[in-house]
C-alpha cells in the first residue's frame, strides 16, 4: 500500500519549511557556503555555465550540478543567502520524501513513513540541508541508485528502474564525482551477504556504462577541453586522489599515526550526527548482529560500504558518510516499529530544530563580519569601488561585498596598501586590527570598527561546566576596520 499523493505533498512541504526556516537571516557560513554561492553568481554573470569561477578563476572543486541549481534559484529569487541554500532545501526534502516511499516498499507504510521522518529530522541533515554546498545532490541521487538497485534486483527486466540507476549514477556524479558510483557495489555485496549467486549481466552494464558516460561526458569532455585538462588534473588529482592520500585542510590526522586515530572517526561521529534516533542503534546493531532479513543485508551492505570507503580515505568531516543515512534511517525505523513513545522524541526535536532556525539564527546573525561589514558599507560605495582585505581572508567578505561591486577582490599585505587605497578611483580595504601599525590611513578616508566572529575559523578554550574544567571550540573573535575612499 502507497501513500496518498496529497500526504507525499504535505511531508515534502513540511520538510520544506523545516530546511528553509531561518536561512535568510543566517549568513552564509565557513568556507564552502561561500565559495560555492560566489561561483554560482560569477557562472550567471559571465553566462559560461561550463567552468565555474571563483573571484575570476577557475573553481576546479566538484563538478557543477550544484552551481547549475544554484544559478536557477538566483534567476527566480535573486543571488542572496537564502537562494544560495534553496538547491540545498529542495534535494534533502526530495531524500527524505524518496527514503519515505523507498522504505514503504520495502517494509511497509508506517516504518516508510518513520524512516523518512528519522532521516529529515537527524541532526547531521539539519545541518547540510541549508548548507549551499554539493553534498545534497549527491545525497538524493545516491539514495536513486540505491533504491534503484534494489527494485532490479526484484524485477531486473525493469527498464524504468533500468533507466533510474544509471542516470542516478551519471547525475550523482555531475554533483560530487566518482563517490556517486559506489552504488555499484551494493548487489554483489547483498549476493555475498545472502549467500546467493550475484548473476552479472555484462550487455546491461555496458549499456548502462554508455549512459553514465553519456551524462557525465556532455559536460566533462568539453569542460576538460576548455581548460586545457587542468580540470581533470586539478579536479580529480587534488580534490579526489590527493584527499583520499593524505588529510587536507586539516580535516583529518596527518600521517600514518593521526591516519590509525581517526579511523573510528565516523562510528563516532555518526552517532552524534544521527541524533536524536541514535539512542536506538545500539539495539539496532544488537538484532541485525543476530538476525536479518535480505533486504536489511542489502541496507547494511550500503551502510558498511559507504563507512569502509571514507574510513580508507585520509580526509575526514562527519558529513562525508551521509550518503549512509538513508539506509540507516529505514534500518532504525523497523527497530523503533513497536515503540509507542517516538512521536515525543519526533515533536520535541522539531520544536528545538524551529527555534534553533527561527531564533537562534536570529541571534547570532550580528557576529558574522563579513555580513555586518556589507551591510554598513555597501550603501556609502558604487559599484567601481574597488575592494581588498589584509589578514582577513575569508571568502564570505567577497560573497557579500560582490552583491554590489564589481570589481574582482583582492587580497593584500600590509606594505601594499597605500599602492592600492592610492589608485585613481574608489576603494575600500578590510583589515584585521593587528594590522593597524603597519599601515597609515589619510585623514580624508573614511574608517569603520567592527567587531565580531569568524565562523570559518575556531579555537579550542578551557571553560568550566559543572566544576569541571573542558576544552570546548569557539568561533575565531576579531576585530576589523574598514577603510572607504571615496
Amino acid at each position: 500500500m502507497q501513500a496518498k499523493p496529497v500526504f507525499l505533498f504535505l511531508f515534502f512541504a513540511g520538510a520544506v519549511f523545516l530546511y528553509a526556516s531561518g536561512n535568510s537571516s543566517l549568513p552564509l557560513i565557513d568556507r564552502d557556503e561561500p565559495r560555492f554561492a560566489e561561483a554560482s553568481r560569477e557562472m550567471r554573470q559571465s553566462g559560461d555555465y561550463l567552468v565555474p569561477r571563483l573571484n575570476g578563476e577557475y573553481r576546479f572543486d566538484k563538478p557543477p550540478l550544484a552551481y547549475w541549481s544554484q544559478v536557477l534559484a538566483y534567476d527566480l529569487l535573486g543571488d542572496n543567502d537564502f537562494a544560495a541554500r534553496l538547491p540545498s532545501v529542495l534535494f534533502t526534502a526530495l531524500t527524505a520524501l524518496a527514503t519515505s516511499i523507498f522504505a514503504s516498499r520495502m517494509l511497509g507504510p508506517n516504518a516508510g513513513l518513520w524512516a523518512g521522518l528519522i532521516l529529515a529530522t537527524c541532526l547531521q541533515l539539519f545541518i547540510h540541508a541549508r548548507a549551499a554546498v554539493a553534498d545534497m545532490p549527491l545525497l538524493l541521487f545516491f539514495l536513486m541508485a540505491t533504491w534503484s538497485g534494489w527494485e532490479r534486483l526484484r524485477n531486473p527486466s525493469s527498464r524504468f528502474w533500468w533507466w533510474t540507476y544509471y542516470l542516478s549514477l551519471g547525475l550523482g556524479f555531475l554533483a560530487k564525482g566518482p563517490v556517486a558510483l559506489l552504488p555499484i557495489l551494493f548487489a554483489p555485496l547483498h549476493a555475498l551477504l545472502c549467500g546467493s549467486r550475484y548473476h552479472f549481466r555484462t550487455s546491461s552494464a555496458l549499456l548502462g556504462g554508455i549512459v553514465v558516460l553519456i551524462v557525465v561526458g556532455a559536460w566533462g569532455i568539453p569542460a576538460v577541453f576548455a581548460t586545457h585538462g587542468e580540470y581533470l588534473q586539478v579536479g580529480l588529482g587534488k580534490h579526489v586522489l590527493q584527499r583520499s592520500l593524505q588529510p587536507m585542510e586539516s580535516h583529518g590526522g596527518p600521517g600514518f599515526l593521526g591516519y590509525l586515530f581517526f579511523l573510528p572517526f565516523y562510528p563516532v561521529a555518526s552517532f552524534f550526527s544521527f541524533l536524536p534516533w541514535c539512542i536506538f542503534l545500539p539495539l539496532c546493531v544488537k538484532r541485525l548482529w543476530f538476525q536479518r532479513d535480505a533486504d536489511e543485508n542489502y541496507l547494511l551492505g550500503v551502510v558498511a560500504v559507504v563507512f569502509l570507503v571514507f574510513t580508507m580515505i585520509q580526509t575526514k568531516l562527519p558529513h562525508y558518510v551521509l550518503p549512509a543515512y538513508p539506509a540507516l534511517a529505514i534500518l532504525v525505523a523497523r527497530q523503533i516499529e513497536p515503540i509507542r513513545w517516538k512521536p515525543i522524541i519526533l515533536g520535541v526535536t522539531l520544536l528545538i530544530y524551529l527555534t534553533i532556525a527561527m531564533i537562534g539564527f536570529r541571534l547570532i546573525e550580528p557576529q558574522f563580519l563579513s555580513k555586518k561589514i556589507a551591510q554598513e558599507t555597501l550603501p556609502l560605495v558604487s559599484a567601481e569601488t574597488r575592494s581588498a582585505s589584509i589578514h582577513y581572508d575569508e571568502q564570505s567578505l567577497i560573497w557579500y561585498l560582490r552583491a554590489k561591486l564589481r570589481p574582482f577582490h583582492l587580497r593584500l599585505d600590509p606594505d601594499k596598501f597605500a599602492d592600492f587605497m592610492n589608485q585613481p578611483g574608489p576603494a575600500l580595504c578590510v583589515i584585521d586590527a593587528k594590522s593597524l601599525s603597519e599601515i597609515r590611513i589619510q585623514s580624508d578616508w573614511r574608517v569603520f570598527r567592527n567587531s565580531g566572529n569568524n565562523f570559518a575559523r575556531w579555537k579550542a578554550k578551557p571553560v568550566k561546566v559543572l566544576g569541571l574544567q573542558i576544552i570546548l571550540p569557539f568561533p575565531q573573535a576579531l576585530e576589523l576596520i574598514t577603510v572607504i575612499k571615496e
